[in-house]
């Protein structure tokens, strides 16, 4: 018996045990019952001539001629008992038991099914829907022909899917397959995986399966309709638009031909969708035939086949007769007037007029429009169920030189729409611009700048206005920001391909509507769902918000937008204080609306040109200069890179004097704030992004601070730097740490300069490569060299002269500062590199200046007895001696401390007895501790110290093999 049988016999010995003798009864009735109907089958099989049958599932070899999986054997007896109390004690609601006796069932035969659904059902009801849909889905591979059992699993999957969007349409994609390998004429199956397929963004694959499922049901209206948003939707519409106009085209054939009574009211949207997949096609002039057409029998006049001659026009569908009375044929008939003109619905009668105009029709367009009035309310409604198809109306006008009209129905589409659309706006904004209507144009333009922040085209308009009226700043401003917004464009993306999902490119790319009430796409959700599909899940803009005031309004209109906006910017201001109060006081819940505030009120001081220099602020908008191919590209890129080399050279090397301005006229404050507390809002607004991981967003706040020229002062400076060692301390950024450090060392060398370095180093828990890195040495030890070179190439304590320590730690010799901190710290930097041999000469040299500093005693005792450790020292027992003399002074303090605390002296103690525990002498160790820990208990706040100290005393004992005394040691301090 091997082992995974023995651990099976072991399970199951103990289950008999723990089951009653009536249990234990049950399960062989069970056995014997199960027996018992093996035989009879095998019996009736022989005598019926299929005796492979019962060999079959006694587990025999199959024939050469058997297909398909090994049909499943019944469960044993012991099986079958098991299942039956997993159902017991799912039905008394005992779910943790039923899982464990689920799953020792699965240990004993992992193929069970029914193990697997009652595990379903289980995590099901308990809430583990995810679990739940892996046990479905190990079920039904166990039984791969169960059509209906792929279909539950598929099914279960998407109405889970808010627990794993990606994960679980995977899986249902897979359910779908099995079940179509299982049955490939299943149509639920297929049409499943289609829909599952257009989920997922994989619209090849998804047209594919709608093919399949068409050849059977031609008519269905659904499937053409999901056919032909798979095609508009695909990553090339160009191939597969004819199959979903061939689609439409056969349902309205047959349609016509059977002459159904039905109600065809309903049909009038698919009418839209047919004509619009020509449009798409740019197939304008069947579009227009086919809508008419089509229209034609949806009023019951399918009969007038010779309106078919007459494609030039559109007098079939006129408000008036007077050019139908030319047609002979129209004036036999004795349809109802009714029928005509006015049966045509609006959408359709917008799409002729569209049509006409991209076919160069123009007059024949605005007799549909005339059925629109833009002061009508019913035109008013019509532009808020159909805006995509007044913009399309709109943009031709546009193009066709009608910017006057056109400018109504954007006008109108304004209004209407709740939220703000970049794209109407803009093109708005063109036709003003072209009508020279120059402020309406700049409002249209900022107002699609506000509502996309990545509007490009919205930018270089207004550059190009700014550019003719003079204002050169601005202009560069906006040229900048779309120069950065193109760069980004240009950067690769990792988005998959067709088949693994669509292109950002082909999400970008505007789709045309294929529903006549369907909504304009917004911008801003294109934005979404480009950065989505290119793996990113942050939705920051590259270019930040800020605030652009009117260049071409009026002096009155631009005054009152100042003091508005100085009125909301002390507002926001007042805000933020008061939450920070708030914060401070406990309610942390607040945190994220004061960082929103804030950001609003950073990001605007940021905007202002005038407190940065032009090299700064064009870097703050994001380009990084002129586009590595500058002609590689589009004209209208050419003409922006032009636009912004040329703005630059004209600008930028004037711009470097605001700064100097703003000093000299002694601004302090900016819009009602002073400066100072700007530079607090900038500083903590830092820290609050460093405290939620946002490392990036932090550094460039801080940067940004320090770039502006208000804060140029040595103040400021030293302000920033500190809260940029804070982010990075917050981020565990320790390259960042060590540089903000050394900057301080460069800037101020001076005691706390010295002392930030270590402090850093320690706060942040850096490697320890980062203290002792090549450049940290070489910067440090290039300080003491200059030390040394202004005192005559010999160092201070090398005179035999005397000097004054100061309270800053620094003694002042011959008119020179000699620092005893930059001394001990680049020899605790050499200390930490365990390069013992070369820090003793350092800190012999701070002791020389500072005899009686206990630190420096302490760090000559360390350096000593490590040094000693170490194998390729020369005199190890003397090196030793040295170092416990240097560690004795320390123990006895410096002559002015007598009155200093026990905690201090408790300190002292304990550092003495590691010594001794590091060199293995345990027991003088123990002595120092005792007296240590005694010294802890006499005085609060030595809690930390005296759990160290008990932790070494406990080592050192079990070292020497006292166990007894080490326990209870631990028992009398231990506190539970």
């Amino acid at each position: 018996m091997d082992v995974s049988d023995r651990r099976e016999y072991g399970s199951l010995e103990r289950e008999t045990r723990d089951s009653s003798d009536a249990d234990s009864d049950l399960e062989e009735l069970q056995g014997d019952i199960a027996k018992f109907d093996e035989s009879v089958r095998e019996f009736l099989a022989s005598h019926h001539g299929s005796s492979d049958v019962p060999r079959l599932a006694r587990g025999g070899a199959r024939g050469r001629g058997a297909r398909g999986p090994r049909k499943a054997a019944k469960p044993r007896g012991d099986i079958t008992a098991r299942l039956s109390r997993v159902n017991q004690a799912f039905l008394a609601g005992d779910y943790d038991q039923a899982v464990d006796l689920a799953f020792e069932v699965i240990r004993i035969n992992a193929e069970t099914h029914q193990a697997w659904t009652a595990l379903s059902s289980i995590f099901r009801e308990r809430g583990e829907l995810d679990r739940a849909l892996s046990a479905m889905v190990y079920a039904a591979h166990l039984r791969p022909k169960d059509v209906s059992g792929w279909l539950r699993c598929a099914s279960f999957a998407l109405d889970t899917i808010e627990e794993d969007e990606k994960t679980n349409l995977n899986t249902a994609r897979l359910c779908y397959s099995a079940a179509l390998r299982a049955d490939p004429t299943h149509i639920d199956a297929r049409l499943g995986k289609a829909a599952v397929c257009h989920r997922q963004g994989h619209h090849a694959a998804a047209v594919a399966e709608y093919k399949i499922v068409l050849r059977s049901r031609p008519y269905d209206l659904d499937l053409v309709r999901k056919l032909a948003e798979s095609c508009v939707d695909s990553k090339n519409p160009s191939t597969t638009l004819p199959t979903a106009i061939q689609a439409y085209r056969q349902f309205f054939d047959h349609g016509v031909e059977s002459q159904s009574s039905d109600d065809l009211q309903p049909l009038w949207h698919d009418v839209g969708i047919y004509v619009e997949l020509f449009a798409a096609a740019e197939r304008y002039g069947e579009a227009i035939h086919e809508l008419k057409a089509l229209s034609r029998w949806l009023v019951g006049r399918v009969s007038e086949k010779f309106w078919d001659d007459y494609q030039a026009d559109d007098r079939e569908w006129d408000i008036d007769a007077d050019r139908r009375s030319h047609v002979s044929d129209y004036s036999a008939n004795h349809f109802n007037q009714t029928l005509y003109g006015s049966a045509l619905p609006l959408d359709l009668r917008v799409r002729l007029a569209t049509y006409r105009l991209r076919l160069s029709h123009e007059s024949e367009a605005l007799r549909h429009l005339d059925w629109f009035d833009t002061s009508d309310s019913r035109t008013a409604d019509f532009v808020g169920d159909f805006p995509f198809l007044i913009y399309e109306l709109g943009t031709e006008l546009a193009r066709c030189g009608r910017q006057g009209l056109a400018a109504k129905y954007f006008e109108l589409l304004r209004r209407e729409v709740t939220e703000p659309d970049p794209a109407t706006l803009l093109q708005l904004g063109r036709c003003y611009l072209t009508l020279g209507e120059q402020p309406a144009a700049e409002e249209c333009f900022l107002a699609a700048i506000d509502a996309d922040e990545d509007s490009i085209e919205a930018r270089v308009e207004l550059a190009n206005m700014y550019e003719r009226a003079r204002e050169d700043e601005e202009a560069l401003i906006l040229a900048a920001e779309a120069m950065a917004l193109k760069e980004a464009r240009e950067q690769p993306s990792s988005a998959p391909l067709e088949g693994d999902g669509e292109s950002p490119e082909a999400i970008q790319r505007p789709k045309r509507a294929v529903g006549s009430k369907q909504r304009m796409r917004k911008p801003r959700a294109q934005a979404a769902d480009s950065t989505a599909a290119a793996g990113d899940v942050s939705k920051k803009s590259i270019v930040p918000r800020r605030y652009r005031p009117k260049r071409l309004a009026g002096p009155d209109k631009r005054l009152q937008d100042e003091q508005a906006r100085a009125v909301k910017l002390s507002h926001q201001y007042e805000a933020v204080r008061d939450l920070k109060r708030q914060i401070m006081a406990g309610r942390h819940d607040l945190v994220p609306t004061w960082m929103a505030t804030s950001k609003e009120l950073v990001d605007d001081f940021r905007s202002l040109k005038r407190f940065y220099t032009w090299d700064k602020y064009l870097r703050f908008l994001g380009p990084r200069g002129p586009p590595q191919h500058p002609g590689a590209g589009e004209t209208h890129d050419s003409e922006l890179t032009q636009m912004y080399e040329r703005l630059t050279r004209s600008i930028a090397p004037h711009g470097d004097f605001h700064g100097r301005d703003l000093t000299i006229a002694g601004l302090m404050s900016h819009e009602g704030i002073a400066f100072e507390d700007w530079l607090d809002l900038f500083l903590d607004y830092a820290i609050g992004l460093a405290i939620a991981h946002r490392r990036e967003e932090a550094y460039q706040i801080c940067q940004a601070a320090r770039d502006s020229t208000v804060f140029q002062s040595s103040k400021h400076e030293f302000a920033i730097y500190v809260a940029w060692s804070v982010c990075a301390i917050y981020t565990s950024d320790e390259e960042r740490c060590v540089s903000v450090a050394r900057h301080l060392m460069r800037d101020g060398a001076i005691t706390d300069s010295y002392r930030m370095f270590a402090l850093l180093s320690r706060l942040c828990q850096s490697p320890v490569s980062w203290y002792t890195s090549g450049p940290a040495q070489k910067f440090i030890l290039r300080q003491i060299k200059a030390i040394d070179a202004r005192n005559g190439g010999v160092p201070a304590e090398a005179t035999g002269q005397s000097g004054t320590i100061d309270a800053g730690g620094q003694q002042r010799v011959r008119g020179f500062e000699v620092d005893v901190c930059l001394l001990m710290l680049y020899g605790h930097i050499l200390f930490t590199s365990t390069s013992y041999a070369y820090s003793l000469g350092y800190f012999l040299r701070a002791r020389s200046l500072d005899p009686t500093n206990s630190m420096v005693n302490l760090s000559l005792g360390l350096a000593y007895v490590h040094y000693g450790l170490k194998r390729q020292s020369a005199n190890r027992q003397y090196l030793l001696l040295q170092g416990q003399t240097f560690l004795f002074q320390y123990l006895q303090g410096a002559p002015g401390m007598a009155n200093e605390s026990n905690t201090t002296k408790a300190e002292r103690f304990y550092n003495v007895g590691r010594l001794f525990q590091l060199l293995g002498i345990s027991y003088l160790g123990s002595n120092y501790y005792a007296t240590a820990l005694e010294l802890c208990r006499k005085e609060e706040g030595g809690k930390d110290l005296s759990a160290c100290i008990v932790l070494n005393s406990v080592v050192s004992l079990l070292s020497v093999g006292n166990k007894a005394l080490a326990l209870s040691l631990l028992k009398s301090n231990l506190k539970l």
